[in-house]
């Protein structure tokens, strides 16, 4: 049994192993498939329930209610802009040092994102209902308490994730989703749902993952032999550029909801709301990919890391084209169950192509700009592309009034984006001419076998055995051997090396 008294990173360090060689172990498939299978539990049962709320708030309360919920969650995603590039710079400190160091730091780390939260809290919550009214006040201080409860989580769930211990940032991943679905059940046994209730429901949902990590990772408060403002100054200087780009990121990938938000009605912002959350799974998936990733990518050589990203990338390709038949089974759901949003689906369609490029953005540009020390460069790029995103959202907005062509112009933009990181990491990712061609051509056969599925048939079925046999040829030309390499860690079974 665990000795409670003992910090879940100290708990399971790896005492047969030098600290000196834990830093220079290189690239192990199998630790990394290992720990990506043990996120993997945690984002599938995030998805399964992320998708039941997807469907299930839209039949309980009205369009409207729906808008205004929806404009929670999309600034709820900047509340960890707050914590100013904190809990970044942490991660960077600690990522690829000794358990013991970071699990004597994060009691410090936690003093410091508290002291700093409060104030911030006060001075916002008086702001916002001095300024905001009617449902939007209530969205204000949600998002403010959100924050909170949020950047302290943060921190902790950083710690484990820089130990590369995986299991509680699984159990995070699925606990925030599965409390909030239990909770809203429940509360429609007694009665009807209103958006401010969601939105309670929504932070008391964060404040027990919270409480959770908190037991998981026992902060030693007060004993890391370093002030709280020392490592907080520290961080936040490592911190910024990353914080600002990751808030960038964000900015960039909602910037169609953001115009659409403030530019249409909040019904229109409803239906395009819905079509952007059928994303969701994959762009979990992505989020458990990139925390695994960064945490093993640093303990390699710079040599390695060339061939780890061709690889990748090319995974990641795989991975985008056996999910886009997602949408076969989300359109079939939609007009059963949720008539009200049938015209969503055209948009939703078109915004799952954007979803390749998120994932290379996300798990491989991000997190080698932060390897080699290039976050201003990254945030450059993202500032850029966040000019372009809003430009063309408003403009498509304004002219054409079609959700349809803001979609599309998302899509177009995340696309610009990604080859203009490809470029500006070409001398570290060893990506050349040849490999983009094979990547856009690959990327395009799948999107066009999905096009021709959708406009071939109507039932799920035919759509799945038209778009696999078309798109198996695509991957195996141009993805073989990592196909060959998946069959045979998926035969052999995925088991850590260390």
């Amino acid at each position: 049994m665990a000795d409670p008294g003992v910090p879940l990173l100290l708990e399971q360090e790896d005492r047969s192993v030098p600290v000196a060689k834990s830093r220079t172990r290189g690239w192990t498939p199998s630790a990394i498939a290992a720990d990506i299978a043990t996120l993997g539990v945690g984002t599938a049962l995030a998805a399964v329930f992320n998708t039941l709320l997807v469907f299930l708030i839209p039949r309980l309360v009205s369009v409207e209610e729906y808008g205004y919920w929806r404009l929670f969650l999309l600034y709820a995603g900047y509340a960890g802009f707050l914590h100013f590039g904190f809990a970044d710079g942490a991660l960077l400190r600690w990522v690829g040092k000794p358990r013991e160091e970071i699990a004597r730091e994060s009691g410090t780390a936690i003093k410091f994102v508290a002291l700093l939260q409060v104030p911030l809290l006060l001075v916002g919550g008086i702001l916002v209902l001095a300024l905001l009214h009617g449902p939007l006040d209530f969205c204000g201080v949600g998002i403010l308490v959100f924050a909170t409860v949020l950047n302290l989580a943060t921190v902790l769930q950083y710690s484990t994730q820089a130990a590369r211990v995986f299991k509680p940032v699984a159990v995070v991943t699925a606990l925030a989703p599965g409390a909030f679905i239990g909770m809203v059940f429940l509360e429609t046994l007694r009665k009807s749902l209103t958006g401010p209730e969601l939105i309670l429901l929504y932070v008391l949902s964060w404040s027990l993952v919270l409480a959770y990590l908190w037991r998981k990772v026992s902060p030693r408060l007060g004993r890391a032999g370093i002030s709280a403002w020392r490592l907080g100054k520290s961080c936040i200087l490592a911190g910024w550029p990353v914080v600002l780009a990751n808030t960038g990121y964000g900015l960039v990938r909602s910037a169609d909801r953001l115009v659409v938000s403030s530019a249409l009605p909040i019904t229109d912002f409803a239906q395009y709301s819905l079509a952007a959350s059928a994303m969701f799974v994959p762009v979990a998936a992505i989020a458990a990919v990139s925390r695994v990733f960064l945490s093993h990518a640093a303990l390699v050589e710079h040599d390695d890391r060339a061939n780890i990203y061709g690889h990748m990338s090319r995974f990641l390709l795989i991975a985008w084209s056996l999910l886009l038949p997602y949408f076969f089974v989300l359109e079939a759901f939609v007009k059963r169950f949720l008539p009200r949003y049938i015209v969503a689906l055209p948009v939703a369609g078109v915004l799952i192509l954007s979803v390749i490029f998120l994932a290379g953005i996300q798990i491989l540009h991000m997190n080698y700009f932060y390897l080699y020390g290039k976050q201003k460069q990254f945030l450059i790029r993202t500032l850029a592309a966040l000019a372009l995103g809003l430009a063309t959202a408003l403009a498509l907005t304004e002219w054409l009034h079609s959700l349809m062509f803001v979609a599309a112009g998302q899509v177009g933009v995340l696309g610009l984006w990604w080859l203009l990181n490809e470029w500006s990491l070409r001398k570290s990712s060893g990506q050349h001419l040849t490999d983009w061609l094979r990547a856009f051509a690959a990327a395009i056969l799948s999107a066009g076998s999905y096009g021709f599925a959708l406009w071939s048939a109507r039932e799920i079925g035919w759509r799945l055995l038209a778009y696999y046999s078309m798109v198996a040829v695509v991957l195996w030309s141009f993805c073989g051997d990592e196909l060959r390499f998946s069959l045979r860690l998926v035969k052999a079974g995925p088991r850590s090396e260390g």
